[in-house]
C-alpha cells in the first residue's frame, strides 16, 4: 500500500492524539506496510503498540509588536512530539507523549508558549471500567469549543494537567469527573514538575437528544483556584466557580453553537460576579467552492471599580492558545467583539479562510487581556471603548493526511484606547507553517 492509499484508508488524526483507536488493524495482519505495522504493533494475543508523533515549523514575520514602532522580529517556531499508546487486552491502556519546542531567532529569553527544551508532555494510565473509564496521571484537556479549557493549540508549547477523571459514555450522552493541577510550563529538560499553584475540578455532561439530529446540550461546572493570577484589581487568591450552558449542533447546512458562563467565587477577602455569553453560526452555500459565511458574537464581563476588592472580570481558565485568530493578541476578559468570516474549501485539499474581528472594552475602567487571561494593557484612565479590528486570511493545502501546509497574514489596527496607552502603530503577522503527522 502507497503513502496516498494509506492517506485514504485510516481514518483522521485527532485533535487530542490519545483519543486514536487503531485497534481496526488487527483485522488486517499481518501486513507488509510500514504504517500499520507502526500504528499497531501486537504484543501477543490481546496487547498492542502504537506509535505516533508530529512535527511542526512555523516561520513568522512580526512587525511593529505590542503596537511598537520598529519593533520586529523573524523567527522560526518549532515543535516536535512523539507518543507511544500501550494497550494490555480492552481494559487496560498506557499512553505517553514527549514533546520538544524551539523559538529560533526569536528576541529575546526562551519563553514558555514558545520553548520547552526537552518534557513530558502526558503520561497516564487508562482503565476500563464497566461502562466507564477512569484516568491517571499527566493529560491534555478538551472540552466544547475549547473556551475555557483547552490544549492551547495556537502556541508553539501545548498545555497538559496532573490528575484523574472518570468518564462515563452512552448512548446519546457523557459525563466527566475531575480534579486536575495545571502543569506549568518551564523551558529546560524534564523540569515541568507536579505543581498546586493552579487547580481545576469539575463535571461536565454532554446530551445529544435522541431523535433531534443536530441538537444537543452541554451542561458543566468548573471549579478554579489559583494563587497568582493577574487582573486590573490586582493578584490575590483566585477562588472561581464557572456554571455553564453551551447549545450547538449542525443543521443540514447551518452549523451553530451557543454558549453562556457564570462565575462566582473569591478574591482575596473580595468577591467574584463574572459572566459571558456568546454566539457562533455559519451556513454551507451550494458551490464546488461551498463559500461558508459565518459570525461570531460574544460580550464578556469587565470590572467596573479597580479599588472595590470585588472582582468581575471574566476569566476564560485555560482556553484555547490563538483564541481570536493566530494573532493572538487580545483574550476573552472584559471584551465585546463581532467576528464575521468567509470560507472555502475548493475539493478535498485547498482552504482558504478569511475573517475581521472587531473588539471593544465592555468596563472603561478595566484593561484588555492575553488570552491566557493575563492582564496585558491596564485601562490606564482611558475613555475610549473601542481597542481596534483585526483582518485575517488563511490559506491551507493538505498534500495528503500527513502532510499539511499553511500560509496566513493577519494585521491589527489600533483603536482609540490602544492608540491611547500604546505608540499606536498596526501591528501585524506573516507566517508560513508545515506540519507532518504519523
Amino acid at each position: 500500500m502507497t503513502a496516498q492509499e494509506v492517506a485514504r484508508t485510516y481514518p483522521a488524526f485527532k485533535f487530542l492524539r490519545s483519543g486514536e483507536d487503531y485497534s481496526f488493524l488487527k483485522n488486517s495482519l499481518p501486513g507488509d506496510n510500514f504504517w500499520e505495522r507502526l500504528k499497531y504493533a501486537p504484543l501477543g494475543d490481546k496487547n498492542y503498540l502504537s506509535i505516533g508523533g508530529e512535527i511542526k515549523s512555523e516561520f513568522q514575520l512580526l512587525r511593529n509588536e505590542d503596537w511598537k514602532k520598529g519593533n520586529n522580529d523573524a523567527a522560526l517556531f518549532q515543535r516536535f512530539m512523539l507518543h507511544t499508546d500501550w494497550h494490555f487486552g480492552d481494559k487496560v491502556r498506557l499512553f505517553g507523549q514527549l514533546k520538544s519546542g524551539h523559538a529560533l531567532g526569536r528576541k529575546g529569553p526562551p519563553f514558555y508558549l514558545n520553548d520547552d527544551a526537552l518534557d513530558l508532555h502526558q503520561f497516564f494510565l487508562g482503565l476500563r471500567l464497566w461502562h466507564s473509564t477512569l484516568e491517571l496521571g499527566r493529560r491534555e484537556l478538551y472540552y466544547g469549543p475549547q473556551r475555557l479549557i483547552s490544549p492551547r493549540e495556537g502556541t508553539n508549547v501545548r498545555q497538559s494537567f496532573d490528575g484523574a477523571r472518570w468518564i462515563l459514555q452512552e448512548t446519546n450522552l457523557s459525563l466527566d469527573l475531575f480534579f486536575y493541577a495545571y502543569n506549568p510550563q518551564r523551558v529546560g529538560v524534564f523540569d515541568n514538575k507536579i505543581n498546586t499553584d493552579q487547580l481545576l475540578w469539575g463535571a461536565y455532561f454532554v446530551w445529544n437528544v435522541p431523535g433531534r439530529q443536530g441538537l444537543n446540550f452541554d451542561f458543566y461546572y468548573l471549579g478554579a483556584d489559583n494563587e497568582h493570577p493577574r487582573f486590573e484589581e490586582g493578584s490575590r487568591q483566585e477562588r472561581r466557580h464557572s456554571f455553564g450552558v453551551r447549545h450547538w449542533g449542525v443543521k443540514g447546512r447551518f452549523k451553530y453553537n451557543n454558549e453562556a458562563v457564570f462565575q462566582t467565587g473569591t478574591f482575596g477577602e473580595g468577591n467574584i460576579n463574572a459572566w459571558t455569553a456568546s454566539t457562533e453560526m455559519s451556513f454551507t452555500l451550494p458551490g464546488k467552492s461551498k463559500p461558508t459565511p459565518g459570525l461570531k458574537a460574544e460580550i464578556i464581563s469587565g470590572d467596573d471599580d479597580p479599588n472595590d476588592g470585588d472582582l468581575h472580570t471574566f476569566n476564560p481558565l485555560f482556553p484555547r492558545g490563538g483564541y481570536f485568530g493566530l494573532l493572538s493578541l487580545i483574550g476573552p476578559a472584559n471584551l465585546m467583539d463581532v467576528h464575521p468570516s468567509l470560507g472555502f474549501s475548493f475539493g478535498e485539499q485547498w482552504s482558504l479562510d478569511l475573517d475581521w474581528d472587531f473588539f471593544w472594552r465592555h468596563k472603561l475602567e478595566d484593561g484588555i487581556y492575553f488570552p491566557s487571561g493575563r492582564l496585558n494593557l491596564p485601562g490606564s484612565g482611558s475613555k475610549e471603548r473601542f481597542i481596534g479590528h483585526q483582518p485575517g486570511v488563511q490559506l491551507g493545502f493538505a498534500v495528503n493526511r500527513f502532510f499539511e501546509l499553511e500560509a496566513s497574514y493577519f494585521r491589527f489596527f489600533p483603536g482609540g484606547f490602544i492608540q491611547e496607552v500604546t505608540e499606536g502603530e498596526q501591528f501585524s503577522q506573516a507566517a508560513i507553517s508545515f506540519k507532518f503527522k504519523f
